[in-house]
């Protein structure tokens, strides 16, 4: 790597500022998708990314472009194939800006975007109760006073609906009802439209967005621009400087990497330029930014065990189409990016399904903590108590974790188990556990098939490999017996997978009691071939 290395771009909000900066800022040549998306002279067009992935970059990247300015663009690969004779009146909005917590400030916000774009280009329009009506004016009035065609960026076009999907009553119901009838002026106004460009989170149906006859294209999942926001491998490796000298690139490429829209796999820009910025220290970076509530009662409502969202199929109509009525958890896991593409699965008649997992480290990490909480409401002390089982594991002090896994099940608060009977079944101790190691950061895999069954739990130390069963409900082995969980694993062999590997198998048993809601047993078997 060279041994230069340009500031950091952390706080810089437009394409303008960093490149027409003194300072000499790190830019990540995306001009070439950039290119792609704009050679065409007519043109809808829609990304989803996650929140703090490089969205409000692209669009003033693209607001730059169509007002020619085109020193921004010296040495980037756009710059001797554009067309710099050529400018549009740019109108661009937002919509991140407001906290949407009633409909009279979606209301405001929309009117607020539609009298700023009228004073900068220059045009006199009335505000009017419906912003539909005023945003077709302003299309039309910019029109004709520069006699072309508009350009419009909008920039997160579903805040309004994000931010009051976990609001009582029908408050993201009347924000769709809103951004529809202001969005339906793009449409109603194409004569006057050479480019439209929208992104946001979730690409919801019922929008008037994605059909009719200028419908939105939806590049999120197009292989053309699957890394037109984020950083790819080799962009790290060769546009950095000397940035990851002496940096471990296989721990940040773990921790980091990983989203998948069908091309190269990307890192979150967030997550790198913090890493680098906080002296290359391994945080949940990105996830500390915000999870939104939604998802919290969202879990809490999840028909799903922990280890079902480490690998989950959905068919491609359910990933790319979201409504307010069927608020499908996976769906809404990989559209804010706590879910990626694993594999595509192309079905025998045609049609497809997308395999989907956690991106990486950091993710699986905080997702399963969210997970945890959700299951056990526990906030207090847990993570004292997680370090505790963590450091336990590492040293092979079994009976360390088995405290720890007393202390977790004793502090889940009574009420969880009020009008339920999770208490009951082997999925919801199994999915506890698997939640509290995957979020200390412990490789665990679950429902591991072997020839002979399916192993309930395997976690992995740099020493050992525990093999791990559980029951509920088992009867008292008898005195000299081995219990059933034991007894069960040495039967079908469990073990068998992991006899060439090298570090010790470790077999371990854990009985639970409905009545108690906690270990009945915890039996540990070092396995001798």
């Amino acid at each position: 790597m060279s041994t230069d290395r340009k500031a950091l771009p952390i706080g810089i909000q437009t394409f303008e500022d960093l490149r027409a900066s003194k300072d000499d800022f790190l830019y990540i040549d995306k001009t070439k998708e950039i290119f792609q998306l704009t050679r065409l002279n007519k043109g809808y067009y829609f990304l989803s990314r996650p929140r703090r992935f490089g969205k409000s970059m692209l669009c003033s990247t693209l607001q730059s472009l169509f007002d020619g300015k085109k020193a921004l663009f010296e040495g980037l690969n756009i710059h001797d194939h554009w067309d710099w004779t050529q400018t549009y009146p740019v109108i661009r909005m937002d919509m991140s800006a407001a906290n949407y917590t009633d409909i009279g400030v979606v209301h405001e916000k929309l009117n607020t975007a539609l009298k700023e774009n009228a004073q900068n280009l220059g045009v006199d329009i009335a505000l009017d109760a419906v912003p539909g009506t005023a945003f077709r004016s302003l299309i039309t009035e910019v029109s004709k006073k520069y006699q072309k065609q508009v350009v419009i960026i909008i920039d997160e076009y579903d805040k309004a609906i994000q931010d009051t999907l976990n609001k009582e009553g029908d408050l993201a119901a009347e924000a769709m009802d809103a951004l529809r009838g202001f969005y339906s002026a793009i449409k109603a106004s194409d004569a006057h439209v050479r480019f439209c460009f929208m992104t946001g989170i979730t690409k919801f149906t019922g929008m008037g967005l994605f059909s009719g006859a200028n419908n939105f294209n939806d590049i999120s999942l197009d292989s053309k621009f699957a890394s037109i926001c984020g950083f790819t491998q080799n962009e790290l490796e060769n546009c950095f400087g000397s940035y990851f000298d002496h940096v471990d690139m296989d721990n940040v490429k773990r921790w980091y990497n990983g989203y998948n829209y069908l091309g190269d796999k990307v890192y979150n820009p967030f997550d790198i330029l913090l890493f680098l910025d906080k002296g290359n220290s391994f945080q949940n970076y990105w996830w500390q930014t915000g999870t939104p509530t939604f998802l919290a009662k969202l879990f809490e409502k999840g028909e799903y065990q922990a280890y079902q969202l480490g690998s989950m199929e959905l068919p491609a109509e359910e990933l790319h189409h979201f409504t307010l009525k069927n608020l499908n958890l996976v769906s809404l896991l990989w559209q804010t990016g706590y879910l990626t593409i694993e594999s595509v699965i192309e079905e025998p008649f045609g049609g497809s399904s997308y395999v989907l997992t956690t991106p990486n480290h950091e993710v699986q990490r905080a997702l399963n903590a969210l997970f945890l909480t959700s299951l056990t409401d526990l906030r207090q002390n847990a993570h004292h108590q997680q370090q505790h089982a963590l450091r336990s594991i590492f040293k092979n002090d079994l009976a360390g974790f088995e405290k720890a896994i007393r202390a977790m099940f004793s502090a889940i608060p009574y009420n969880n188990y009020v009008q339920s009977n999770i208490q009951k079944f082997e999925g919801y101790y199994a999915s506890v556990i698997y939640a509290y190691l995957l979020a200390l950061g412990l490789k665990t895999r679950t429902e591991q098939a072997t020839s002979a069954g399916r192993i309930d739990l395997v976690m992995e130390s740099p020493s050992h490999i525990y093999i791990v069963e559980f029951k509920v409900n088992a009867p008292d082995p008898v005195a000299g017996q081995q219990g059933e969980a034991i007894q069960q694993i040495i039967a079908q062999q469990y073990y068998a997978p992991y006899l060439n590997d090298g570090r010790p198998i470790v077999l371990i048993g854990m009985h639970f009691s409905e009545e108690e809601k906690n270990l009945s047993l915890f039996e540990v078997v070092e396995w001798k071939a």
